[in-house]
């Protein structure tokens, strides 16, 4: 009996190889990617363009559409426009500044590539924070919203797109470090922190018979600037810090590739248990 058990597993396992082995080659995605602030206004799941001063009373400024201050009435000044996105720029900047000409703002940089089955983790983007140090009483920057398209262009040509907001908190620049201990990680006193809405949802598609999902993340770690725990992004203070956007293309098992793995471990157990 002992000997049997083992043939049958043995039999199983070259069954799971073979089927590997005919399968078809893994699925390559080329994938291009367009993102932009936005400027418009408008309100998407709860968030949208707004600025606060705080100078004894916080204060909120809702924010017009426009790219210019003048235009938004809230502080906020865009700039770059994003390609495809209307009303979307690469960039925005608030504050003033306490070293001339360094303001605090956000740069997203939009990546094109290629996305292999279960090969891992592929940057499509990079946002930035410019967190500089702002005279105090300045307005700053309280809500904003990030559009995101995300095209497959090659094998076949497929088009996602969504807009998340995000809101901003900038701290008192404490000289003497009493900083929130939740929020600072960093050398210089005080970190600051965002809070992000989500992320873009999974991509579930077939192609060729076969089922797959792309998946989406934000990652960055204390040497990028940016420590991420769940939806709180916290961003070191007064240097440039790179938060990533990554996916990865996943390939979900065949049931009958499943249903073969199961019944070899289910073997491998009643083999342990006899022997």
């Amino acid at each position: 009996m002992k000997s049997g058990l083992g043939f049958l597993v043995a039999a199983l396992g070259s069954a799971v190889l073979f089927a590997g082995s005919a399968a078809a080659a893994p699925l390559s995605l080329t994938f291009e990617t367009s993102s932009g602030w936005l400027a418009d206004g408008l309100n998407y799941n709860g968030y949208a363009p707004q600025t606060r001063h705080r100078n004894g009373v916080e204060t909120v400024y809702n924010c017009a559409a426009g790219a210019t201050k003048a235009a938004n009435g809230c502080g906020l000044e865009f700039y770059n426009a994003a390609d495809g996105i209307a009303q979307g720029y690469t960039s925005v900047d608030w504050g003033n500044p306490l070293v001339a000409g360094q303001y605090s703002g956000l740069d997203i940089a939009s990546y094109d590539g290629v996305l292999e089955a279960d090969a891992g983790w592929v940057d499509t983007g990079m946002i930035t924070h410019r967190n500089r140090m702002v005279r105090s009483g300045s307005v700053t920057l309280a809500e904003l919203n990030l559009f995101t398209v995300f095209d497959i262009v090659s094998p076949f040509v497929a088009q996602a797109s969504s807009a998340f907001g995000i809101s901003f908190t900038e701290t008192v620049n404490n000289p003497y470090g009493y900083c929130d201990a939740d929020i600072q990680f960093s050398d210089v006193p005080c970190d600051d922190y965002f809070n992000i809405s989500g992320i873009p949802l999974p991509i579930e598609f077939t192609f060729e018979g076969r089922k797959y999902v792309i998946e989406f993340r934000l990652w960055g770690d204390a040497d990028s600037g940016f420590l991420i725990e769940d939806n709180l992004l916290r961003t070191a203070e007064n240097s440039d810090n790179d938060l990533f956007v990554q996916a990865r293309l996943v390939s979900v098992p065949e049931p009958a590739t499943i249903a073969v793995l199961g019944m070899g471990l289910l073997m491998l157990s009643l083999r342990r248990q006899k022997v």
